[in-house]
């Protein structure tokens, strides 16, 4: 591992984990995206943000906000912004009454259950075991292995036995969870806990996320039609790449796979 992350650092990569895995785990309901609109959720992120992929993501989700936006007629600034000046909360409820932003709302839901609920088979499973095992075999030995790290931390699923173990969003979830942990202990002055914490995270990372994530965000591109469900795969991408360059592992584009650097 290269240096340890500074407390602010490491608080800035809990919330954009955590970020990610609502976005991927939340059916999109008006509210709820009224209010990233409002807030301009994704003109920037405190982690990542100079990750190509990353930075791209957060554009293409941040554009399709300042469509929504400008379809419901209010102003915008150059940069595709709700002003500064406009409060949050009242332009949120301005666009949960819209009925054409509620109409881009019911195409998004209708998006997130094709690319990751399915009828069938969705066309960019959040699953490991979609991609890693044996006739992508669920409830399997990926999804087992995470439940059992999550249970170590005194986590269970919401939807366990229902739902695999093994999903994006939960795993985001769970390294967000490891990343509070270090931050707290590094900020007790408990360094063996915190690196321990740290040893964790990149053992997870690389054993459940890594080896498959470039698949999902292939499927993902290929599969999406708006640009804030293409954005949200480059930049769950671009975010885990970016955190796995803490442990000396980077996206090799000739072999598109992780790899670790040697020396």
């Amino acid at each position: 591992m290269n240096a340890p992350f500074s407390s602010e650092t490491l608080a800035a990569v809990e919330v954009c984990l955590a970020g990610a895995s609502a976005l991927l785990y939340s059916e999109p309901a008006v509210p709820a995206v009224a209010a990233q609109v409002a807030a301009c959720q994704f003109a920037s992120a405190p982690f990542a943000a100079d990750n190509a992929r990353a930075a791209r993501g957060l554009a293409l989700m941040d554009g399709w906000c300042a469509e929504a936006v400008r379809a419901a007629g209010l102003a915008v600034d150059g940069g595709g912004s709700v002003p500064a000046e406009a409060a949050v909360a009242e332009v949120a409820a301005v666009l949960a009454e819209d009925v054409s932003f509620a109409e881009r709302v019911g195409e998004l839901r209708r998006e997130w259950l094709r690319l990751f609920v399915g009828a069938g088979a969705p066309e960019a499973s959040c699953l490991e075991s979609f991609y890693v095992e044996p006739n992508s075999h669920m409830f399997g030995r990926t999804a087992l292995t995470a439940r059992a790290a999550y249970r170590r931390h005194g986590l269970v699923s919401e939807r366990v036995g229902r739902e695999p173990d093994d999903h994006l969003a939960l795993m985001l979830g769970f390294l967000a969870r490891l990343v509070q942990e270090e931050r707290a202990a590094r900020e007790a002055g408990d360094e063996a806990a915190a690196d321990e914490a740290a040893v964790e995270q990149e053992a997870f990372l690389t054993e459940h996320v890594l080896p498959w994530l470039a698949a999902w965000r292939y499927a993902v591109e290929k599969h999406a039609r708006t640009d804030y469900f293409r954005g949200l795969g480059d930049f769950v991408f671009g975010l885990c790449a970016c955190y796995a360059e803490r442990f000396g592992i980077r996206y090799d584009e000739a072999a598109q796979a992780f790899k670790k650097r040697l020396g």
